[in-house]
C-alpha cells in the first residue's frame, strides 16, 4: 500500500485511494474469512503514508525548479541592466564623439591646410595650434574609451571567458573555457554577436539541457573563426530551431556565419558556430571612392586611409554626378558617400552605380540615425550604412567585410532599420498579393525569387539581377521557406517543382 501511495499522481490518487483503503482489503478480508475493519485501516494508512512521501518528493523537486528558474532570472535581469548600462554609455560617448571630437578633427584638418599659405614665422605658432588641439582629441578619446568601457571592449576571448565566469557564479555549473590557436583581432560587431550566441547557449542548457559540466572552446585560425559549446545534459531527439537558435542563425548570417547544432537523447548538446575571417583584398590594396559635399571631411578620410596599406584611396567627388563621372574612370572597388549632398544625393547616385555596375559596393556614410534613410539605402542595393563617428579602425574592418561580400549596419541603428525594413516588405507583399493569386500565400517578388533559385542562381547573383543587396534577398527568402514550410533552399526548390508553382 506506502508503494502503491508512493508511485500514484494528483491525477490518479482518488481511484488509487480506493483500491488501496477499500477494495483490496475488502477482497482480502471475504478470501481470509475475516472481519475488513483492521485491513481497512492498516491499508488506508499505509496509503497516506506512500501519498505523503509522493507529495515531498513532489515538493522537493518543484522546489529545485524554482530555485533554478530564480537564478536564472536573476541572471537575465543582471543582463538587461549591463545592456541598459552599455546602450546609454554608448549613446553618450557616440554623441559628445559626434559633436566635441568631429569639431577638433575638423579644426586640425583645417588648420594643417593653411601651413602652406603663411610665413615661416608663423609655422610654428600654427604646430603649437595643431598641438594643443591633438592633445586635446587624444584627452577626449581616452575619456570616451573610459566612458564605453565595457567587457565588449576586452579582446573577444576575454569578453567570452567572463561570461563563463559571470554564468559559473550565478547557476554553480561548471564551465571549462580553453582558447585554441593565436587570437586574432577582430571586429567588435563579431565579437557582440559570439557573444550573444554563447550567451543563448548558456541560457538553453539552464533551461532545456539540465548540464553539470559546459564545455566552451574558441579556435582561432586564418581562415574561420569558431566557438563551440559543449555540454552532458539530456540532450534531445529532434533539433528544433525556436526562438533562440533562429536568433543565432540570424546573427551568423550577417557575417556569412553558420551555426550547426548536433544532440541525441541522454548524449548531450553540441554547438558550433563558424564565421570566415577572410579580410584580405584579392589584389595589393582596395581601391576606395570618398564622395562628400564636405571637403574637410573625404580630406580627413583620404589621410586615415592613407595611413593603411590596404586602402588605395583613387579619388574624392564633392556629389553624386561627380562620383559618377570618377567611377566611370577609376572603377573604384568601393565607393563610400554620404546621403545628403547638395545637387545628386546618395540613393539617386546609388540607383546608377548599381545599373552600369553591378558589382561595385556601396557604403553610406553619414552623421544622423535615420532609420528610414539606412533601411531605402539597404533596399535599393548599398553594401553597408556606418555613421561618420565611427571609429578609423573600425571603418577599415568593416570595409574588408563588405569588399569580401559581407553587409555592414551601424549598431546604434541596425533594430530599428531591419523594423523599417520588414515594414516596407509587408507593404510590398500586400501590393504584390493585390496584382496576382500565387499559390501559399507568395507575393509576386517572393515568386520570382523562387525562379531564380530554381535555376540554380545563389543569393549574391540574385541581388544584382534585381538590383537589391544580399541582406535583402535573404530577408525574402526566410519568409518564402516559412511559408512553404520547409528549412532550406534545397527543399524550397524539391517543393517548388513537385508542386509545379514554377
Amino acid at each position: 500500500m506506502i508503494t502503491i501511495g508512493l508511485t500514484s499522481s494528483r491525477r490518479t490518487y482518488v481511484w488509487t485511494g480506493i483500491l488501496s483503503g477499500i477494495v483490496f482489503p475488502v477482497l482480502n478480508s471475504w478470501i481470509a474469512d475475516r472481519l475488513p475493519y483492521e485491513l481497512i485501516v492498516s491499508c488506508s494508512l499505509g496509503f497516506a503514508i506512500g501519498f505523503a512521501f509522493n507529495i515531498l518528493i513532489q515538493s522537493h523537486k518543484q522546489g529545485r525548479i524554482i530555485q533554478e528558474q530564480k537564478l536564472l532570472l536573476e541572471q537575465h535581469i543582471k543582463r538587461i541592466e549591463e545592456l541598459t548600462l552599455i546602450e546609454e554609455r554608448s549613446r553618450l560617448s557616440h554623441e559628445l564623439n559626434d559633436t566635441i571630437g568631429h569639431t577638433l578633427t575638423s579644426l586640425i584638418v583645417g588648420v594643417e591646410s593653411l601651413r602652406s599659405s603663411l610665413p615661416d614665422a608663423q609655422i610654428e605658432r600654427i604646430d603649437s595650434l595643431v598641438g594643443i588641439a591633438q592633445h586635446s582629441l587624444v584627452d577626449i578619446r581616452k575619456h570616451l574609451h573610459q566612458l564605453s568601457h565595457t567587457p565588449l571592449n576586452h579582446s573577444l576571448s576575454e569578453s567570452l571567458r567572463q561570461l563563463t565566469e559571470d554564468f559559473m557564479k550565478s547557476t554553480g555549473i561548471t564551465v571549462k573555457f580553453r582558447v585554441i590557436g593565436s587570437e586574432t583581432l577582430v571586429m567588435q560587431k563579431i565579437n557582440i554577436c559570439l557573444y550573444r550566441c554563447l550567451q543563448e547557449s548558456l541560457t538553453n542548457v539552464v533551461r532545456h539541457g539540465k548540464a553539470s559540466v559546459i564545455s566552451v572552446q574558441l579556435h582561432f585560425n586564418s581562415q574561420q573563426l569558431r566557438l563551440q559549446i559543449e555540454d552532458n545534459g539530456i540532450g534531445m531527439e529532434e533539433i528544433q530551431f525556436g526562438f533562440g537558435l533562429n536568433g543565432m542563425k540570424e546573427r551568423l548570417e550577417l557575417f556569412h556565419g553558420t551555426v550547426s547544432v548536433h544532440s541525441e537523447s541522454g548524449q548531450g548538446t553540441f554547438v558550433i558556430c563558424n564565421i570566415p575571417l577572410q579580410t584580405e583584398p584579392v589584389h595589393d590594396a582596395i581601391r576606395l571612392l570618398i564622395v562628400d559635399d564636405q571637403v574637410i571631411i573625404t580630406d580627413s578620410l583620404k589621410q586615415i586611409f592613407d595611413q593603411h596599406a590596404d586602402f588605395n584611396v583613387v579619388g574624392t567627388a564633392g556629389d553624386g554626378r561627380e562620383a559618377l563621372e570618377h567611377c566611370d574612370r577609376s572603377q573604384p572597388d568601393i565607393v563610400l558617400m554620404d546621403i545628403r549632398m547638395q545637387g545628386m544625393g546618395g540613393i539617386e547616385a546609388l540607383l546608377e552605380m548599381k545599373q552600369r555596375w553591378p558589382d561595385m559596393k556601396v557604403v553610406f556614410m553619414t552623421t544622423f540615425e535615420d532609420s528610414l534613410q539606412a533601411a531605402t539605402a539597404l533596399e535599393r542595393g548599398a553594401e553597408g550604412y556606418m555613421l561618420k563617428s565611427i571609429h578609423p579602425r573600425e571603418m577599415k574592418e568593416a570595409l574588408k567585410l563588405i569588399y569580401n561580400g559581407g553587409t555592414w549596419i551601424d549598431q546604434s541603428v541596425a533594430t530599428r532599420v531591419f523594423e523599417e525594413m520588414k515594414r516596407q516588405r509587408e507593404q510590398l507583399e500586400k501590393i504584390g498579393s493585390s496584382q496576382g493569386n500565387y499559390p501559399y500565400g507568395l507575393t509576386k517578388r517572393e515568386m520570382e525569387i523562387l525562379e531564380h533559385l530554381s535555376s540554380g542562381l545563389r543569393y549574391k547573383l540574385i541581388a544584382a539581377k534585381l538590383f537589391l543587396s544580399e541582406g535583402t534577398i535573404r530577408n525574402y527568402c526566410s519568409i518564402l521557406y516559412s511559408k512553404l514550410g520547409v528549412n532550406n533552399r534545397e527543399e524550397a526548390i524539391e517543393m517548388a517543382r513537385m508542386k509545379n508553382i514554377v
